[in-house]
């Protein structure tokens, strides 16, 4: 068993806090060090335990510039800021009236609440008692039994499978799995197997159950709720403390998508006057990337004014892998643009939403000034999803994730087609998830 139990010293909200914030926002976690820029402040801490379903256990958090041990009410502080910040103006969150996750916190204090998701707190109680492994195993096994499956032989055809996989899967049986890995009473692997195992004889025992599921065992991502980022996040209600929670997706433990089995990008070939290529690092392709990147109108939302040898790696990694294909792309002859073409399966965004195995990505740079507000970046957006899907006829739709900040970029890709489909948090900025289907 790899769990082990919160150090003393943590502050079980901070805890808790940073947490969600990790998930909400689809930071990688991995063992050891990690440093997290959360609003205007910078904290660190140690990975103690990493969890399959996001139970992460840590070493003291501590303010990176000062080394001081960060509680609760620092976290939530920092963890409004970075909210408030990544959502629009005028988005419900910044509304008056809205509250802040601050507001939570008092009340917590209060009424001895550890977690701003309501009914989360519950979750400890569920498995109280239970101590080894194959407690564990028969506790799952029977809130299976007890719990999921009269739930789900009860459901209306017309039910929410949303809702009811944030409340009974997420929030319940896998929430409870995590714990008893944090705990250190099982490990968190061997009872997602197990749990698989149920579901798999639940729906073939009872036909009516299949539809869940199947989502359940099949999905590459689950809804969860989220409480600490998201533009429609409302923490007061008529001047009281309610935390309004968003829906968000998280990935699915349950089910691993083999990436390895999916082929790489292809390179479309465009229309209307573009044309499109791949990088060629020996040439002045790095160069004309760099200078483009340092450019005021792209490094406003691109963020990489990185030095040409910090490129020239950059493109060479990327060429030299099934992740990425950097591009070069003309319009009538003239190189005008920089597009990054991607595999969704092997990006961040993965963790983002219910994707398709070939699910294709796209990001987007008008390099040259002179070309930028004259239509031709939703000219070429259309172009490049055409070219894509005819690329690959596997591929079912092709995605974008601009900053909702950035509002001339979603425009652009609504006039070429693409629909805004959700919010997905990444690290960094929350993006609007745009998809041209086929």
């Amino acid at each position: 068993m790899t769990g082990v139990t919160e150090n003393v010293q943590v502050d079980p909200r901070a805890a808790v806090l940073l947490r969600r914030w990790l998930a909400e926002t689809h930071t990688p976690v991995a063992l050891g060090p990690l440093k997290a820029t959360i609003g205007p402040l910078r904290f660190t801490t140690e990975v103690t335990y990493r969890s399959p379903t996001g139970a992460h256990g840590f070493g003291p958090i501590r303010v990176a510039d000062s080394g001081a041990v960060a509680d609760s009410a620092l976290l939530a502080a920092a963890c409004s800021a970075d909210a408030r910040g990544r959502a629009p103006a005028d988005a419900p969150i910044n509304s008056e009236g809205a509250g802040t996750l601050l507001d939570w916190l008092l009340h917590a204090v209060r009424t001895d609440a550890i977690d701003p998701l309501a009914g989360n707190d519950d979750v400890d109680v569920l498995g109280q008692g239970v101590s080894t492994q194959d407690e564990a195993r028969r506790w799952l096994a029977s809130h299976v039994e007890s719990t999921v499956t009269p739930a789900l032989r009860n459901l209306d055809g017309r039910a929410d499978l949303d809702e009811v996989t944030a409340r009974l899967l997420t929030r319940r049986s896998l929430a409870v799995i995590g714990r008893f890995g944090l705990r250190g009473v099982a490990d968190e692997s061997v009872l997602l197997d197990a749990l698989a195992h149920d579901l798999a004889a639940l729906a073939e025992t009872y036909p009516d159950t299949e539809r869940v599921v199947r989502h359940w065992l099949h999905s590459a991502t689950l809804t969860d709720l989220a409480v600490l980022n998201g533009s429609g996040l409302r923490y007061l209600s008529e001047g009281k403390v309610a935390v309004a929670p968003v829906r968000y997706e998280t990935p699915n433990p349950l089910r691993e998508v083999p990436a390895e089995a999916v082929p790489g990008v292809p390179v479309p070939v465009l229309d209307e006057g573009w044309s499109l290529r791949p990088v060629v690092l020996d040439s002045e392709d790095p160069a004309l990337v760099h200078r483009w990147m340092n450019e005021d109108h792209v490094a406003v939302n691109w963020n990489q004014t990185w030095s040409l040898q910090r490129w020239q790696d950059e493109l060479g990694a990327q060429l030299g892998g099934e992740h990425s294909v950097p591009c070069i792309v003309s319009r009538d002859g003239r190189a005008v643009a920089y597009v990054e073409l991607y595999r969704v399966v092997r990006d961040k965004l993965a963790a983002c939403y219910p994707l398709h195995p070939r699910d294709l990505g796209v990001h987007i740079a008008i390099g040259e000034k002179d070309a930028v507000g004259r239509g031709l970046g939703s000219s070429l957006l259309t172009s490049v999803a055409r070219g894509l899907l005819a690329a690959d006829p596997e591929c079912v739709r092709v995605v974008a994730e601009p900053n909702v900040h950035n509002g001339a970029s979603v425009a652009a890709f609504g006039k070429a087609g693409f629909e805004r489909s959700r919010e997905v948090g990444l690290p960094g900025k929350n993006s609007a998830l745009m998809v041209h289907a086929r």
